[in-house]
C-alpha cells in the first residue's frame, strides 16, 4: 500500500485531481489550517520524511482566492495508466 502527502489551499479541488491521477485513493486525513504556506511546507517535508512517502504537487493558483493552507495524507494503489 502506497501513501502520499501534500499541501493545498483548496482541498476539494486537490482531491478531485488526485482521484483522477491515482487508483483507489482512500483513508484521507486532513490537517487543521496552517498559519501560512511556509508552515504548511514545513509540515509536508516533515511528514514525507516521517512516513517515507512522496508528495503530490499542486498546480492551484492562489492569486484570486483567500488561502487557508492545509496538509493531507492519503493511501492509494498506484498511479493510473496514461
Amino acid at each position: 500500500m502506497a501513501g502520499r502527502v501534500g499541501i493545498t489551499p483548496d482541498f476539494e479541488t486537490s482531491k478531485w485531481s488526485i482521484e483522477r491521477e491515482f487508483k483507489n485513493p482512500r483513508n484521507w486525513m486532513l490537517t487543521q489550517k496552517f498559519a501560512n504556506k511556509k508552515e504548511a511546507q514545513e509540515w509536508e517535508k516533515k511528514k514525507m520524511e516521517e512516513l517515507g512517502v512522496k508528495n503530490v504537487k499542486q498546480e492551484i493558483s492562489t492569486s484570486f482566492i483567500r488561502v487557508d493552507w492545509r496538509g493531507f495524507y492519503f493511501e492509494h494503489d498506484g498511479p493510473r495508466g496514461k
